[in-house]
Order: structure tokens, then sequence, then C-alpha cells
């Protein structure tokens, strides 16, 4: 999982918090569930994808924590990825879906915004 990055370390520590509760809820589907910046903290994509294929992983999934498709999820990421599959060729590293394209996240937002009156 992939998040910008923040000079206020509460925020970054925030993500890291949302990605072990991931790990967590969703370790039967994945063998390693890790968190890294785009910019500003550590460790960055390529750091994360490194430690990754360092402990056997052959099939990467970047999965973008960002709302919007900007610059980052559209440009950004994706060349990352790119340099990251030339230095790895015999890992396939792919990105998923940035979540604020998830189906349901109106929904979701609708019930969170209405449960909290």
């Amino acid at each position: 999982m992939i998040a910008h990055g923040s000079r206020r370390e509460e925020a970054n520590t925030e993500f890291i918090a949302l990605v072990e509760r991931v790990r967590n809820t969703a370790s039967w589907t994945y063998e390693f569930i890790e968190h890294c910046f785009l910019e500003i903290a550590s460790p960055s994509l390529t750091e994360a994808v490194d430690h990754a294929i360092e402990r056997g992983a052959r099939d990467i999934s970047v999965f973008p924590y960002f709302l919007n498709s900007g610059n980052h999820v559209l440009r950004d990421i994706p060349a990352m990825i790119d340099h990251l599959k030339r230095q790895h060729p015999t890992c396939e590293i792919t990105m998923l879906p940035y979540v604020g394209a998830f189906d349901g996240m109106a929904e979701l937002i609708a019930r969170q915004v209405t449960d909290t009156r």
C-alpha cells in the first residue's frame, strides 16, 4: 500500500496503522502487506518492493491509497512501477485501482457520515 507521505509524522503513523489493520484482515489473501510512501517519508516504493523480493515475493500488487486520479496516480506511480519491472524482470509488479476508484465508495462515505450524526 502506497500513500503520499507527509511532513506531519502523525499522518504517516495513521497510514502505517491502517496498513497493519489491513494486514490483519487480509493476511489469507496476500503473503506480505507492507506500507510505503511516494515521497517525504520512508520506506519508498522501491525500498518496499526490494524488501518484498528479498523475502521471496514474485507477484507484487501496488495499492495506491489516493482518492483521486491526479498526477501521482496517473503518472508518478506507474512510472516507478515501470522502472521496478525493468529492475526485476522475473517479478510481476502491477498497480491496483486507487482507493477513490472503488465501486461502493459513495455508499461507504454516505454510511460513514450518516453513522456519525
